[in-house]
């Protein structure tokens, strides 16, 4: 019941996302973009680019477009190079020249493309991103003085001139990293030394204002859905406009999309147990004791495996896949897994075979079902998530290391309780995830691997519930891992940046 109740206030939330607004994509010079404008809006309305992060795509950054089209703006929204929809490279994963350049002629495409729309004031163009898109917007503002006004949300430390850009905004999550704060700061204090956040500086009819901010209780994506950041931009760019208080005021809604997106995953993981049973068919009878692996081998091995990953990640070449950070990743986890399932295959476990038809029938519409059950929310509610480019075969290699990852799971946990089971697995993906993070602080895996920690801690546990469930009706070792590993690896082959 409660799926189903999470299921309808998904359903109807994204439903109903868009009213007020319509959305038009189109795709320039090989940048993918969408217009986002007010239904029925007459008149020539400022514009808004609006680029996302490394390893984002515009769905992240939809919920300023709702913000920014509901009072009066055309707003481009644009997937950056590597990232999202678009399917070219981007050089050095964002670091570097080249890497610059490449961001620079994207937000040149779309800012020319946005000026020339219908309806949109050539005169009264300005620039929002995150993370490394608010340093190419920086970068781009500072060089384009036609550009108005810049938001610029957890660019990090970076060089800013006094001068420009013009009206420039700084806002940052009080959780995040110092050195995005101090970016924050630091962008204020190069044209006001003695300047202070929450206070706006400078003049904005004369190009000159500047505002730094720091959003409490949040973090890197965080801060994207808090409704003081939209209040912040909306106001920012208001002023920088000339639009004072004659823009409509409406209610500020962040998280609609998102959110809605995050009942729908909450209503496919409550709902698994069920549709697994429904097609597998209730185990009837007692199981027979089953033998089992002592509880130290368990626990140790799973250790071991993550020790031994981290010393094998680093000799992995970080390009190995096209897929940014993607090839470092599939490694790490297949090394853990095929250390947890040697012991146990060594002593004889998970032979069970394909089994009857109707588990192979079965296990088809599972996988089915778990790529539909994450794709689809993504796509809608928070990122992009159809395979595009090198994603389509780059998630091959994923999701094959993924499936050996959660297979030895599945064997070490084999003749436990279910209850002991889940906290084998539980050991297990949580070792691994902080042997990731190890290797992320010392510099074997990108950093990036910090940022997406969440995301995979939250798939982790996603695929916990769905083999418990498919324990419960007594599945194969392969079933489980078959499922768990394309949830694994459809994020990381679709969402991770091409380079």
């Amino acid at each position: 019941m409660v799926a189903v109740v999470a299921a309808v206030a998904g359903a109807v939330g994204l439903g109903t996302a868009d009213r007020g607004i319509e959305r038009r994509s189109a795709v320039v010079s090989g940048v993918p973009v969408e217009v986002v404008r007010p239904d029925g809006a007459a008149g020539r309305l400022p514009g808004v680019v609006v680029a996302p992060g490394l390893s984002a795509s515009m769905q992240l950054m939809r919920g300023f477009a709702d913000t920014l089209a509901r009072r009066g703006y055309v707003v481009e929204l644009v997937d950056l190079a590597g990232g999202g929809a678009s399917t070219e490279r981007l050089p050095g994963l964002g670091d570097g020249p080249a890497a610059e350049a490449r961001l620079d002629r994207d937000l040149d495409v779309a800012v020319r493309h946005l000026r020339a729309a219908p309806g949109v004031d050539g005169g009264r163009i300005g620039l929002l991103g995150h993370s490394m898109g608010a340093a190419a917007a920086v970068r781009y503002a500072s060089s384009h003085p036609d550009v108005g006004a810049t938001v610029a949300i957890s660019q990090g430390t970076m060089p800013f001139a006094a001068t420009s850009p013009r009206d420039l905004l700084l806002v940052a999550g009080g959780f995040e990293f110092a050195g995005y704060r101090d970016g924050a700061v630091g962008g204020l204090r190069a044209a006001y030394p003695q300047g202070r956040t929450g206070v706006t500086y400078g003049d904005p009819r004369a190009g000159t204002a500047r505002r730094a901010v720091i959003v409490g209780g949040t973090e890197h994506v965080g801060v994207l859905f808090q409704p003081r950041t939209h209040r912040e931009v909306a106001a920012w760019f208001d002023r920088a406009f000339g639009r004072g208080g004659g823009a409509p005021r409406v209610g500020i809604r962040p998280f609609q999309r998102a959110g809605s997106a995050m009942l729908l995953y909450l209503a496919a993981v409550l709902s698994f147990a069920a549709i697994a049973s429904a097609l597998l068919g209730r185990p009837t009878g007692e199981r027979g004791a089953r033998a089992k692996l002592p509880l130290r081998l368990v626990l140790g091995v799973p250790v071991v495996a993550v020790l031994a990953a981290i010393g094998v990640v680093g000799a992995i070449p970080r390009g190995a896949l096209p897929v940014g950070i993607a090839g470092p990743l599939a490694g790490f986890f297949g090394v853990v897994g095929l250390l947890c399932a040697a012991l146990p295959v060594m002593r004889g476990k998970g032979r069970e075979g394909l089994g009857r038809p109707r588990i192979v029938a079965s296990a088809a519409v599972l996988v089915v079902l778990t790529v539909v059950s994450f794709a689809v929310p993504a796509q809608l509610g928070w990122a992009h998530a159809v395979p595009v480019g090198p994603r389509v075969w780059a998630l091959i290699p994923v999701a094959v290391c993924a499936m050996v990852f959660f297979a030895g799971i599945e064997l070490l946990c084999d003749g436990y309780s279910a209850r002991a089971a889940v906290l084998i697995h539980a050991w297990t993906a949580a070792g691994a995830l902080a042997g990731l993070g190890v290797a992320a602080v010392f510099g074997l895996v990108s950093w990036l691997v910090l940022l997406v920690a969440p995301l995979i801690a939250g798939l982790l546990v996603w695929q916990g519930v769905q083999a418990a469930a498919l324990r419960a009706v007594r599945a194969p070792v392969w079933v489980p891992a078959l499922a768990g590993g394309v949830l694994l690896a459809w994020p990381i082959a679709v969402t991770m940046p091409i380079g």
